[in-house]
């Protein structure tokens, strides 16, 4: 098997095994669907480590590309309900994997492919541990629309995309952890503002678009 090929495998094994973990999680620990949407929103954030040794652009969209169809029906027929919201019209989860998909367009080739992998990423453990902060512990709020954010989760959101960076600059890209620690404060800024300013599940295409083509003019 080519490395493409097994890459390919290995990624869908490893997205699987994630929503397979989110399931249990709601079946067998009682957690709320709430939560385990967003176990499995951080948990897939990391497929562009398993993803990484696939070259062609049109065989690693191959994960994205079905899932957005599997979300798709899971969200109309309620088939996977451990990554369902509560809100019948946030179509979140379906535009995970489809700005997933627009990042791989845009940018997945030898030199710039890290760009889809760091947007993924701020959008997989930034805006999950948002969310899960935030209604936790938010206490200041402040509105977009008709829904509440608080600031408790837009920090939540700027630390936790900047850990995110990190966590791909520094094992893959030929930086110094300084430069590192500098465009990751960056990147974890301007995600931080398109979530806090991005109503109901269309963060999920405005974060990592915002964060990967702001990598992209700033530092490429």
């Amino acid at each position: 098997m080519n490395a493409d090929l097994h890459g390919l495998v290995i990624t869908y094994l490893f997205l699987f095994a994630v929503v397979l973990a989110g399931e249990a999680m709601r079946r067998l620990l009682k957690r709320s669907p709430e939560f385990t949407r967003k176990c499995i929103h951080i948990g897939v954030g990391f497929w562009g480590y398993f993803a990484w040794s696939i070259t062609s652009r049109w065989l690693v969209m191959i994960p994205p590309l079905s899932f957005v169809l599997i979300n798709l029906a899971s969200h109309r027929w309620k088939l996977i309900p451990a990554m369902e919201s509560d809100d019948e019209g946030n179509l979140g989860t379906v535009y995970y994997p489809l700005s997933i998909c627009i990042m791989i367009l845009l940018f997945w080739n030898t030199d710039l492919k890290i760009i889809a992998v760091l947007a993924s990423m701020v959008m997989g453990l930034g805006d999950g541990f948002a969310t899960i902060i935030g209604r936790a512990a938010g206490r200041h709020s402040f509105h977009v629309g008709k829904n509440k954010k608080t600031w408790e989760g837009s920090l939540s959101m700027f630390l936790f995309s900047c850990a995110a960076c990190l966590a791909v600059l520094l094992p893959l890209a030929d930086v110094t952890v300084q430069t590192a620690l500098l465009r990751s404060g960056a990147v974890a800024l301007v995600a931080a503002a398109a979530e806090g300013a991005t109503p109901g599940g269309y963060d999920n295409l405005s974060v990592p678009l915002a964060a990967g083509l702001f990598y992209y003019l700033l530092f490429i």
